[in-house]
């Protein structure tokens, strides 16, 4: 995979039962993009819920080698609603820019109608599934699941790149302690597939850190596209390292 492309395929790392546990009302994590031994820059996300609604928000910057050979960054933002029985999600807006070729796409969910539009497109709106979330705010559903002792999860899911509903299905695996910059965790494996998908994302999510991922791998027919390994987190009182 050419330099450029190893940015590009860490989106898609970060992107049901809704139980009850609490997860804390604001975050923030910042992760090292990698492919294989090739540092390609950093990922921060954040989030935030009051009063019933939330935000949660997804800047990837190259570094490295990779900020040789390209500026290409990405944007992403899941708004909606949050209460007791999850998060509905209201917006969704991906924005890829400062490479080959810009993409700018937002979907709106129109939960009345039960349909998913793109805001300014020509593409045909998705059926909205009850449940149905995005690929930002679905690891949000997952650290929930996680924290109530499940260990299987099947989800909609937008699938931004296209503006389909897609079925997610992720599987706990046993667990693993894993090292990454912020330190070494002990962490439950998590494996997800997708219907009508190319990929295969592999989450390590440490319940020290209230289930937060704190390394993603993604594959592509059995090819490495990338990792992501925590570099630091806050939440609250809460920090790692």
């Amino acid at each position: 995979m050419s330099s450029w492309r190893v940015l590009g395929a860490c989106i898609g790392l970060l992107a049901a039962t809704q139980a009850q546990a609490e997860l804390p009302s604001e975050w923030q994590a910042t992760y090292a993009v990698r492919q294989g031994a090739i540092e390609g820059g950093e990922a921060v996300q954040s989030y935030q819920a009051k009063d019933g609604r939330y935000r949660l928000q997804l800047d990837v910057t190259p570094g490295g080698v990779v900020a040789l050979f390209t500026q290409e960054t990405f944007h992403d933002v899941s708004e909606g609603e949050v209460n007791r029985d999850g998060w509905r999600p209201q917006v969704f807006h991906h924005l890829r820019s400062g490479g080959r070729k810009r993409r700018d796409h937002e979907f709106v969910f129109d939960w009345r109608a039960s349909r998913v539009t793109e805001r300014q497109g020509d593409r045909e709106p998705a059926t909205l599934l009850p449940g149905t979330l995005d690929e930002l705010i679905y690891v949000e559903a997952l650290r929930r699941s996680l924290a109530e002792r499940a260990t299987s999860l099947v989800l909609p899911v937008l699938y931004g790149s296209d503006g389909e509903i897609r079925e997610y299905r992720l599987q706990t695996v046993g667990e693993e302690e894993v090292s990454t910059p912020a330190g070494r965790f002990r962490t439950v494996k998590v494996e997800r597939t997708q219907t009508g998908g190319k990929y295969t994302v592999t989450l390590w999510c440490a319940p020290q850190l209230d289930y937060l991922p704190v390394r993603i791998d993604r594959h592509k027919r059995g090819r490495a596209q990338g990792t992501l390994l925590l570099k630091k987190y806050s939440s609250g009182s809460r920090h790692a390292p």
